[in-house]
């Protein structure tokens, strides 16, 4: 059985308790790890023990991973730790078949050095609280950038799906709907976690369809 190797790229520390909807959300999508993929988990070091560029095994739930953090502090570090560090992720993505999962429009481009396809997952919709319906220029082109560089879109929020559909029909055929429960109602039995989860997991191995691998796009550099 090939195994997929994905990489989860994202300024958290797995070793920590969940803080927010994101992290919680992503400790949820790590104890569920199916059998037939790897984890790597490019984070932060929360706690300061660790050597940054270092990777270390973890366990969630059972679920064995592995934990490279290339920054501490603040999450503004983290961008210039995924940059210093970069040719350890790299050799950390090298498979047969490997991806990267995002989960933030600031890590994107950034991710996108790294060799491998990716799906970003938006977690929630910028656009619902602007001001006079525009935001402001960085995050416009943060955004712009991560749309046009990740091979699947996957949102949380009905309205910035809808809102990428109609503003970016060339990215809306790679864009969809996946709601996910909040971490205030993570029991909530409307959007049950554990299918959507799995359906999360399912959209990297859609990456390695026969067609992208015949056109070699996605195959180990």
């Amino acid at each position: 059985m090939t195994r997929h190797r994905l990489c989860l790229v994202h300024p958290v520390d797995p070793r920590l308790e969940p803080v927010g909807t994101i992290e919680t959300r992503l400790r949820a999508i790590v104890a569920s790890r199916p059998n037939d993929f790897e984890l790597v988990v490019v984070g932060r070091d929360g706690r300061g023990d660790l050597a940054l560029g270092e990777p270390v095994s973890f366990e969630v739930a059972g679920r064995h991973a592995v934990f490279v953090p290339v920054s501490r502090g603040l999450r503004t570090a983290f961008a210039a730790g995924l940059m210093r560090h970069l040719a350890t992720v790299r050799e950390l993505a090298r498979a047969d078949v490997a991806s990267i999962s995002v989960h933030g429009f600031a890590w994107t481009a950034l991710a996108r050095l790294v060799g491998r396809p990716i799906v970003l997952v938006a977690h929630h919709d910028p656009h619902a609280e602007v001001v006079a319906g525009r935001v402001p220029l960085p995050v416009a082109l943060r955004e712009w950038a991560a749309l046009r560089v990740a091979d699947r879109i996957v949102g949380c929020d009905p309205g910035f799906v809808r809102y990428c559909r109609e503003r970016h029909p060339d990215i809306a055929c790679k864009t969809e709907l996946l709601p996910l429960a909040l971490a205030e109602d993570a029991t909530s039995p409307f959007f049950p976690d554990e299918v959507q989860i799995a359906r999360l997991w399912e959209r990297h191995r859609r990456l390695f369809d026969a067609h992208a691998v015949h056109r070699g796009r996605h195959v180990a550099a």
